[in-house]
């Protein structure tokens, strides 16, 4: 009895302290993609420039989607990944986000997060619902406007606020410089 108890101390020992030391990633997701359901882990030995958008948006989002395209485009690599992410998930379906993120890089998906609350907030991403009288749209969603960088094992590096080419160009070589 006292062995298997002495066993049983070391075992929850051994788990806490396990659990000290490995802290889930807070950049990490749910999300369903035209695929199906996937997680941070599935675009792992990519590099990852995810940005949170929504389809109906009239300016922003195709904008820094095309400049964050060219730029990728420009490096001539396989190992990107584009994830358009959505904050309008009542109109929005992956399929749509995806086609659209294709139409400025080859490799990108569409993703509709399962807790897109929880997922912004860990970001940093602001957004809220705005409601258009008189508009056949009857809403739109203002939100923040950055670009995201993470590493090939999903590992945050940079956020990209100043949506210029030259920028988003320094931050894409840099990812692959310091984390290649």
């Amino acid at each position: 009895m006292k062995k298997t108890l002495w066993g049983l101390i070391i075992i929850l020992i051994c788990a806490g302290l396990a659990m000290l030391f490995i802290k889930p990633n807070k950049y990490d997701f749910k999300a369903l993609s035209e695929h199906g359901e996937v997680s941070l882990k599935n675009y792992n030995g990519k590099y990852k420039a995810i940005y949170f958008g929504y389809l109906y948006c009239p300016d922003v989002c195709p904008t820094t989607l095309s400049l964050l395209g060219d730029e990728l485009n420009k490096l001539k690599r396989d190992d990107f990944e584009l994830l358009f992410t959505t904050l309008d998930p009542e109109r929005d379906t992956p399929e749509n986000l995806t086609l659209m993120a294709k139409n400025f890089y080859k490799d990108a998906d569409g993703l509709k997060l399962n807790d897109l609350p929880k997922v912004a907030k860990n970001y940093g991403v602001k957004y809220q619902k705005v409601h258009l009288k008189n508009s056949a749209m009857g809403y739109s969603v203002a939100h923040s406007s950055a670009i995201y960088l993470l590493d090939k094992e999903g590992n945050f590096y940079s956020e990209i606020s100043n949506l210029t080419s030259e920028n988003i160009r320094e931050n894409l070589l840099n990812l692959i410089k310091d984390r290649p």
